[in-house]
This record gives structure tokens, C-alpha cells and sequence, in this order.
């Protein structure tokens, strides 16, 4: 089981979100905050709260940066668009029940969502966040009638109120300390969000949680460790009873169970399960690691395949390769991917083994259970089964040494 949000589904339920711009800028709501702007926090609030119907209200040249906010299906108005009106009242058509509104920059989180969702419960009270709950179908009825957006929330809908020195799950957002306090909250809200939906098992160990830092949109599975200073950001999927850190950080992944990621970046690739990574190797984009590969110290692998078993331990450079399974690469292995306009692609097959400080060429490709000898430079096909050694012959000049030495004196 996934150790995020019970999303729950009441059908219907959505909300509108204004995005103006201030100043001749961005929203604050599309700014970056802890890995991901406060508009991404709000949604994947109100999506686990059963919101699942979204209007944003946004200025042209934003519309993309709000798009990378909201889930797909999300629909989008141009702010003061002559049909803006008529796409609410279409939008406000198709829910059922009460509308969330919000019209300032927030950060929102999951307690505010639950306030929000609940139609049977009163709103907290206190200054105004510029966040309501207003019944849709009258909300349409009124905007029909050619009333007033602003006025109908004001006489029809809940305001949503931030009572002096609390934080309820909303904290409205500007320069200077606001934006400092949600950058807090949302630190807190990233680390406490995996074991909310919690009802069995381990969940998520989290050993510091001062120290560990999580997505809004990160996944992570039953009884997996999280260590100190873990950083998980993007839309990281991490498996079952994986250990995280310390000192690790795993941006847009999927991880399998049992992964082991040891003060080690991982970035945009996939990692099946028993794979064991680090401490400091690093993993570029566009990367799938097989079942129980090793991946050792200092190693980089970018755009890559690589097999089942394979074991890659130390000081290695494996880019823009395909590697079969069971293959062994020797210390010091470097891939030469690159010949300074194009890159190139290596083939390893199954069962190879790669001797120390083996310089692969591409496009070169090494056939299965075949050997290449330590400190070859391989720039021909290594066929099948067999053996390459590319290397100078080694001359001994006995005695040499002490000749030298002598003749210094």
C-alpha cells in the first residue's frame, strides 16, 4: 500500500482558483515553494479531499506555468476574457454540492481541503484568506441573473477565516515572513503526508523529519526508511521497505521495493526492485536499472539500460549505453559516448565482463560472455564468448632503474 493521501471521491466536488497577477507579475501561487509552486500544494490538497473538477483564471503568458500545476482535465480562462462568465457558469453546471473559491495567493494544505470538502461543517472564523465555499448551483443562478462575482461570494458564500496566531491549513502568501512561515508549513506538511493515510503496516519510517524534505506529489511505499537529509521531489514514485539516504536526493523516479539509495542523486530514470545504489554515484536522466544491479561508489550512469544483475561497483562511467544482464564492469570502465558532435551508443551483452579501466568507444559493441582485458582501449566489435586486449606489449629493461640511479650519483 502507498504511503501518501487516501484520495476520496465525492462526485462532483471542484473549485475555482484565480491567479491574477500583481504588480505585472507571476501569482505568488506559481512561484516555487519546497520543490513545487503553492498552487501544485493546493491541488494535490483539494484532489485527496475529493475535488476532481478544476477552473483556473489566469493571464495569458501564465497559462503554461499553470497548466504544470493542475490535473489534466483541468479547464483554463483568460482573465478578463468577454466569455469568462459564461465558462464558469458552464463549469459551476456540472458540480454538485458547494465550490471552493479561491481568489488570493494561499498556501492550502490538507487540513484546510478537509474543511473545505466537509459541506456539514462551519468554516473557521478570523480575518479574511480570500478562500470560500459557496453553494454552486447558486452561485450559477446568481451569475445568470448578471449579479456581481465578488458580491454574490460576499452574500452568498463562506468565507474561510485565519484566526489571529493559528494556522489552520491556510497561510496567505506575499514577500518577508508569510512566504518564510509557508515554506515552513509546507516542509512539515511533505514529511507528514506519508503516513496520513495510514491503517496498517510499518508506513514510512522517517527517522529526522527536520532533516528530510518531500514533495507535494511524491509517493513512497510501506515500510520503507527515509534517513536523514532524503530530498524527494517531483512525481518520485519510491516502493516497499526501500531505504532512502542519507544524504540523498531522487527527483521524478520510480524505485521498486527493496531499493537501496545510499547519499546518491537520482534524477528522471526508473529503478527496479533489489537494486542497491552509492554512496555517491549519481544517475542522469533517461536511465532504467534493472532488478538487483549494483550501482557502487562514484559511479554516473546517464541515458541508459542496464540489466538484471548487473554489477557496476566503483569509479565508472556508463553514457548512452544498452547493458545486458550478469554483466561485471571493472574499475575505472569508461564508456567514450562522445566525440565532440555526436554522441554514441555502447552494446554490452549478457554475462560480459569488462576488465579495470576498459575504454569503451561507441559505437562499439561487446557480445555475450565476452571478456575485454584490463586497460584496453576497445574500439572493434568484441564478438561472443570471446577475449579482446588492447594494449602496448609490456617491455621489462632489467636493471634500468639502478643504472638511473647510478648515473644521478
Amino acid at each position: 500500500m502507498k504511503r501518501k493521501r487516501e484520495v476520496r471521491h465525492m462526485e462532483g466536488k471542484g473549485a475555482v482558483v484565480f491567479l491574477p497577477r500583481e504588480d505585472g507579475r507571476f501569482n505568488w501561487m506559481l512561484e516555487e515553494l519546497m520543490f513545487a509552486p503553492p498552487a501544485v500544494w493546493m491541488a494535490e490538497a483539494l484532489r485527496a479531499e475529493g475535488f476532481e473538477k478544476f477552473l483556473v483564471v489566469c493571464h495569458d503568458d501564465d497559462r503554461q506555468a499553470a497548466q504544470a500545476c493542475f490535473p489534466e482535465g483541468t479547464g483554463y480562462v483568460t482573465t478578463g476574457a468577454t466569455d469568462a462568465r459564461e465558462r464558469l457558469a458552464e463549469f459551476l453546471s456540472g458540480l454538485t454540492g458547494r465550490v471552493a473559491v479561491v481568489t488570493q495567493p494561499v498556501y492550502l494544505n490538507a487540513a484546510a481541503a478537509a474543511y473545505l470538502a466537509d459541506d456539514g461543517a462551519a468554516l473557521p472564523r478570523g480575518e479574511s484568506c480570500g478562500v470560500f465555499r459557496v453553494d454552486s448551483a447558486a452561485l450559477k443562478d446568481a451569475l445568470d441573473a448578471g449579479a456581481d462575482f465578488d458580491a454574490v461570494l460576499r452574500e452568498k458564500g463562506e468565507a474561510f477565516g485565519q484566526p489571529y496566531g493559528q494556522f489552520l491549513g491556510i497561510q496567505p502568501l506575499s514577500r518577508g515572513m508569510d512566504w518564510l512561515s509557508a515554506q515552513s508549513f509546507a516542509h512539515h506538511d511533505g514529511v507528514s503526508a506519508l503516513n496520513r493515510a495510514l491503517t496498517t503496516g510499518r508506513g514510512v519510517i522517517v527517522v529526522d523529519p527536520a532533516n528530510t524534505y518531500v514533495g507535494p506529489q511524491v509517493t513512497v511505499g510501506d515500510g520503507t526508511v527515509l534517513l536523514p537529509g532524503t530530498i524527494l521531489r517531483g512525481k518520485t514514485v519510491i516502493g516497499r521497505h526501500c531505504e532512502i539516504g542519507p544524504n540523498s536526493m531522487v527527483r521524478d523516479c520510480t524505485i521498486g521495493d527493496g531499493v537501496t539509495v545510499n547519499a546518491s542523486q537520482l534524477n528522471e530514470s526508473r529503478v527496479d526492485d533489489g537494486v542497491k545504489i552509492g554512496p555517491f554515484a549519481y544517475i542522469r536522466p533517461n536511465c532504467h536499472v534493472g532488478a538487483n544491479v549494483k550501482v557502487g561508489d562514484f559511479v554516473e550512469l546517464k541515458n541508459s539500460d542496464i540489466g538484471a544483475g548487473t554489477k557496476i561497483s566503483h569509479l565508472t562511467y556508463v553514457g548512452d549505453s544498452d547493458v545486458g544482464q550478469r554483466v561485471n564492469f571493472g574499475c575505472g570502465t569508461v564508456t567514450v559516448n562522445y566525440d565532440g558532435a555526436t554522441k554514441f551508443r555502447t552494446t554490452i551483452g549478457d554475462d560480459a565482463f569488462i576488465g579495470c579501466n576498459t575504454n569503451l568507444v561507441a559505437p562499439v559493441k561487446v557480445g555475450d560472455g565476452a571478456y575485454t582485458a584490463a586497460g584496453s582501449t576497445i574500439t572493434n566489435e568484441v564478438p561472443a564468448d570471446s577475449l579482446a586486449i588492447a594494449r602496448s606489449v609490456q617491455v621489462v629493461k632489467k636493471q634500468w632503474a639502478a643504472k638511473r640511479r647510478k648515473s644521478r650519483k
